[in-house]
């Protein structure tokens, strides 16, 4: 697996059901069965090519695999204790999460953009956030990882992520001066309009309350 499916499945917890939503190729299924340390996986996609990739992976271990072609977790017909999502943006995994009939006990989550939705999602549905950091495989990625709970969180924490402020990490840091050069740019482009330079001063002035901070 790559560095960033390592790093996200090094937040599971071990036991039980793990599903893989979007599980596209298989692979953190095929590990998670491999490291024994679930008794069984579920593997859904909403295409059925990709889902038919993994269950060609997945073929020795049919007996501890099952496969839906669904959206989210909208076909499933076993509970997960763990749910596994990577790869997909922070409002997909807001409606998968919304519609979802289960209540897991892990959700172990990597949004594209819109983290700070999911954040405040995960506490609206009585989760606590667990894990919630920065971390860098040839791009930036969010991890967080959340369990059956309560949980509060500042609004800068939720934009932001609340390890990432408590731990400051140079991976975080570098994500925030990449983005605060990316927004410097535009607030000094002759050809953007006046609102999207308003938009990204703020934007700045929150990244750089954060780079600065005594």
């Amino acid at each position: 697996m790559t560095k960033r499916l390592k790093t996200l499945y090094s937040l599971v917890n071990k036991g039980g059901v793990f599903a893989d939503v979007g599980c596209d190729h298989g692979y953190v299924a095929k590990y998670a069965l491999d490291s024994e340390d679930f008794e069984s996986v579920i593997i859904s996609d909403i295409s059925k090519l990709s889902l038919e990739k993994a269950e060609k992976l997945l073929k020795p271990y049919k007996n501890k695999v099952k496969s839906y072609v669904c959206d989210g977790l909208d076909g499933y017909e076993i509970e997960p204790d763990v749910v596994f999502i990577a790869g997909m943006g922070g409002e997909e995994i807001c409606s998968i999460l919304q519609k979802s009939k289960f209540r897991v006990k892990q959700l172990v989550l990597s949004p594209q953009k819109n983290s700070n939705k999911v954040r405040k999602l995960l506490i609206d549905l009585g989760y606590k956030i667990d894990s919630d950091f920065t971390f860098f495989d040839k791009k930036f990625y969010d991890a967080i990882s959340a369990t059956i709970g309560k949980d509060n969180y500042t609004q800068k924490e939720l934009i932001f992520g609340r390890d990432n402020l408590k731990l400051r990490s140079a991976e975080f840091l570098d994500k925030l001066n990449m983005e605060a050069k990316i927004l410097n740019s535009v607030i000094s482009n002759e050809n953007v309009s006046s609102l999207d330079k308003n938009e990204a001063e703020q934007k700045l002035a929150l990244i750089n309350g954060v780079l600065y901070e005594n």
